[in-house]
């Protein structure tokens, strides 16, 4: 089923830069990149293939914060649970995999799998080994780690797909932070599992 988008607001985020953190199994040529730029297109919209390991996934991430000084950082699925690891800047999270680990183990993600879009490095295939799911697991146990003020929760909204059958993390990230949106259908914007 195609889903059509209705450009409304074509000037909102004029002249700001938005940083895109793309789900499991994808790269930066995410579908989601592509919307995005269509519907916002005086925005700046940048996007960077994440390494498979969760430390230097997010390593990169805050040195790419650091480089590109985002106006707003979008993630969904994994790449939610890394951008609400990124404070001090204004984030919308989708569909957040909190519980990446678990997510992985549950799904039968173990062994061989092949990214959904062409990454810069040319790799499409990679392995999930338990070590991998491990390391995600240490990683998803530092979600919050940063959440001491309201300012820094009122920095984050949440938007969570009901019937996304990979990812169910709204009671968590309500523990959490205030602002969430639930509504009818997946997640799914585009082309990412987790």
């Amino acid at each position: 089923m195609e889903i059509g988008y209705k450009q409304c607001f074509p000037g909102l985020m004029a002249g700001k830069k938005i940083m895109y953190v793309h789900g499991f199994c994808s790269s930066a040529q995410s579908g989601t990149v592509t919307l995005l730029r269509s519907i916002l297109p005086d925005a700046e919209v940048v996007a960077f293939d994440l390494p498979l390991r969760p430390t230097e996934a997010l390593d990169l991430l805050h040195e790419k914060c650091e480089q590109e000084r985002p106006d707003l950082i979008i993630g969904t699925s994994m790449g939610g649970m890394f951008a609400e690891m990124l404070y001090g800047y204004d984030r919308i999270l989708v569909n957040p995999a909190f519980e990446m680990g678990s997510t992985m183990k549950e799904h039968n993600m173990m062994g061989k799998q092949t990214f959904f879009n062409p990454r810069q490095d040319g790799v499409q295939e990679f392995i999930v080994t338990k070590e991998l799911v491990k390391e995600y697991r240490e990683m998803t146990a530092q979600c919050f780690s940063g959440v001491h003020d309201e300012a820094e929760q009122q920095r984050v909204f949440g938007l969570f797909g009901m019937e996304d059958p990979l990812v169910h993390t709204y009671d968590l990230f309500r523990s959490h932070y205030p602002n969430a949106i639930r509504f009818h259908g997946e997640h799914r914007m585009t082309d990412h599992i987790v």
